[in-house]
């Protein structure tokens, strides 16, 4: 959902408390499954259920870089042209790059990245969301209002993922 999906405008409390409801869908798949299941079944691609996680975090990791008005890019150490390839390409090589990173430090990064992201989202008013993509990213031209960024790499990215991390579990 882009915010020119919304019929109404999403303020910065909506955004907060959408990004609060996923994280916590999220969080209650998660609790309760074992080591096994979050490292050994996977998808056709070779995903694990852990590597949808360190995917979850790497993203919100490039948006608080976004958000801060640095290269979302260099904040994964991924070279700019593979970034320019799209996110096919960068997702790849994060999956391959980060795929025997132990659980305990896939939940360490999750929980510090997810938690570094919303104390950023929270220093936003309903007008600072709806600023250009451009007015944070160097380079760019896009007009687009930042709150699409931000909702695309939390709650409906967390949603996007959870049939994935289902169907593995599922197998």
């Amino acid at each position: 959902m882009s915010q020119s999906d919304l019929q109404t405008p999403m303020t910065a409390l909506d955004l907060q408390a959408r990004i609060a409801a996923g994280w916590q869908e999220l969080q209650t798949f998660l609790q309760g499954l074992s080591h096994a299941q979050l490292t050994g079944p996977s998808d056709a691609a070779g995903w694990t259920i852990k590597d949808h996680v360190i995917h979850l975090s790497l993203w919100e990791k490039t948006m608080l870089a976004l958000l801060n008005s640095e290269s979302r890019w260099a904040s994964i150490d991924i070279d700019e042209a593979v970034w320019q390839q799209g996110f096919e390409a960068v997702n790849r090589i994060l999956q391959q790059r980060y795929h025997d990173l132990p659980l305990d430090d896939v939940y360490a990064t999750l929980e510090a990245t997810h938690e570094a992201l919303v104390a950023r989202i929270v220093q936003f008013s309903d007008q600072d969301l709806l600023r250009p993509h451009r007015e944070f990213q160097a380079g760019s031209t896009n007009d687009a209002p930042i709150i699409g960024w931000i909702v695309g790499d939390t709650f409906e990215h967390y949603a996007e993922h959870l049939p994935w991390m289902q169907a593995i579990l599922a197998s």
